[in-house]
């Protein structure tokens, strides 16, 4: 096998493993595979200053840097998303009807159960009623209330807790 056939499949091998460990670690498949196309560009760039000591290591150490910093940059946003969300909560009398970002929305829901989030956003995104919420899920108006009641404690806490 020629020498770049080896390189080429030694590097491939490589990216799955880190990839893997990218995973294992807490990454979205979407970031991982992101990260290893970005690790594998600057392994092509500095090609000829790695060694065969070298590249495994460094292979290793560039994908879980890339990773941090991916992790910084959403948690910084995340933060930010938090303020301004705060923020419109403590300037507005109907609360939570004063968010009608589908990205807010989504950052707040994402730890809450389903049948609540799909209640919240036919409620505060989609503006439907009670009683038109109810007969699209087939439930009674005071469970239509009842959840979206939960769901709306359960943010609460969850903003209060993050400023």
């Amino acid at each position: 096998m020629k020498k770049e056939n080896i390189l080429a499949s030694y590097l491939l091998n490589l990216g799955e493993e880190v990839f893997n460990l990218l995973l294992a670690k807490g990454a979205r498949k979407e970031d991982a595979e992101d990260i290893i196309q970005n690790t594998f560009y600057k392994v092509y760039t500095l090609l000829d200053d790695l060694t065969e000591h070298n590249i495994r290591p460094w292979f290793f150490r560039v994908a879980l840097n890339e990773y941090i910093d991916l992790k910084r940059k959403k948690e910084h946003q995340n933060l930010i998303l938090t303020e301004e969300i705060y923020s419109k909560l403590q300037h507005t009398e109907r609360e939570l009807e004063a968010i009608l970002d589908k990205e807010e929305i989504v950052y707040l829901l994402k730890d809450i159960k389903k049948e609540y989030k799909e209640i919240f956003f036919l409620k505060y995104y989609y503006d439907f009623s009670y009683e038109e919420i109810a007969s699209m899920l087939d439930v009674k108006v005071n469970s239509v209330k009842q959840k979206l009641y939960r769901a709306r404690k359960s943010i609460h806490s969850k903003v209060r807790r993050q400023t």
